[in-house]
């Protein structure tokens, strides 16, 4: 009876340890190296500071899984360091570490062997580290196989997306790509790929070539990932601007961009002034400039629509019935491009808000028909039907 009650407990004890997650060393980062060096390990080091909520995310809900703990305690020696502490400091010099979460995986000398920067979900980490220990299909492997001159499209493309994906420059090997070859021949999925992961500015010629040529850029990749590229490229150097309050320099940045492309452009900066009203005294100017831009640029966007709608139907402020009517246009717009209960609960509330009473009971029924069953109770719709909303 002993023995089996032994046996038993033993399965508990090497179960509960082996549900745990990550095992995470408790030394210094030489002595994981020094013992990567004794296993003929791998090194896997999180970078991340106290402050760094996707770091906590990773601690908490990725690092913890079975999956993640059976394959990272095979196959590395794992050790977690703050970047801000007085060990970790010289790491995050050492390695150029500039974002939080970023991910290391060393060889036993302490050499990169591959990265990742960024919480991604149990998938993403576990596709990575599968990575990191292909020794020829790494970020090392890759950075030493350019070394020795392959310059191959298929090479060069997955050279610079890992690097890229990876927080690393690759500026040297980016220009040879691309001046390799003609501006045509960059008109491709592949391509659309990796200029939207490595271009980051307006005055790149590449960038002015995308602007020019969208629409043939359009027929060989997702419209949204080529539009997406253009705004964020431009409403990124509006941004630092506006955070650095040089409002001169912004307002010459603004016409500069639309004198790049007038459409494209005056989108963007439709897009930051309303932003910039978000802390605005006057609430009313932002929801104005929020209904505008909806209906303006995002029509055709039901999530977007919902959102704009949502936020002025929450609003506290006595608003004006032009401006109401406006969100009661995005929020029915919105259910008419795919009709959910999130929109159509938002769609109701807008219309009672409207003083539409009637209409806004109808589409609060239907919201919560639409609805799953967990997620009925907290719906704008049921306290209303219930007589909790106004």
């Amino acid at each position: 009876m002993k023995k089996i009650i032994l046996s038993l407990v033993s399965i508990f004890v090497f179960t509960s340890a082996f549900s745990q997650g990550i095992a995470f060393e408790h030394g210094t980062f030489a002595e994981a190296l020094a013992k990567a060096k004794k296993e003929n390990n791998t090194v896997f080091m999180d970078c991340y500071t106290a402050w760094c909520g996707p770091c906590k995310y990773l601690a908490k809900n990725v690092f913890t899984q079975d999956e993640v703990g059976a394959f990272f305690n095979k196959n590395f020696v794992s050790v977690k360091m703050d970047m801000e502490s007085e060990a970790g400091k010289p790491l995050m010099a050492k390695y150029q570490v500039a974002a939080f979460p970023t991910l290391l995986w060393l060889d036993a000398d302490g050499k990169l062997q591959h990265r990742m920067v960024g919480a991604g979900n149990v998938y993403a980490l576990l596709e990575t580290a599968g990575v990191a220990l292909d020794t020829k299909n790494n970020w090392a492997a890759l950075k030493k196989q350019f070394e020795k001159g392959d310059r191959s499209s298929e090479f060069m493309q997955k050279y610079i997306m890992t690097s890229a994906k990876a927080g690393i420059d690759t500026k040297e090997a980016v220009d040879i790509y691309v001046s390799s070859k003609k501006p045509e021949e960059l008109i491709n999925a592949e391509d659309v790929k990796l200029i939207t992961c490595i271009i980051k500015s307006t005055s790149n010629p590449v960038f002015h070539f995308v602007l020019k040529n969208k629409d043939r850029f359009y027929a060989v990749a997702d419209k949204a990932q080529v539009d997406q590229f253009l705004e964020n490229t431009m409403l990124g150097e509006m941004a630092q601007l506006a955070r650095k309050g040089d409002m001169e320099a912004l307002s010459l940045k603004k016409k500069e961009l639309i004198a790049l492309d007038k459409e494209v452009g005056t989108k963007v900066v439709a897009f930051l002034d309303m932003n910039m009203l978000r802390n605005d005294p006057d609430q009313e100017k932002f929801y104005q400039a929020m209904a505008d831009y909806g209906i303006k640029y995002d029509f055709d966007n039901y999530v977007s629509l919902n959102e704009y709608a949502w936020t002025i139907a929450e609003a506290k402020e006595d608003l004006g019935k032009e401006l109401v009517n406006k969100a009661v246009k995005m929020a029915k717009r919105s259910v008419e491009l795919n009709t959910n209960f999130l929109n159509t609960d938002t769609y109701a509330c807008i219309l009672n808000k409207a003083g539409q009473i009637e209409e806004a009971k109808i589409q609060a029924s239907k919201s919560i028909e639409l609805a799953p069953e967990d997620q009925k109770k907290d719906l704008w719709s049921m306290k209303f039907l219930e007589g909790e909303e106004n």
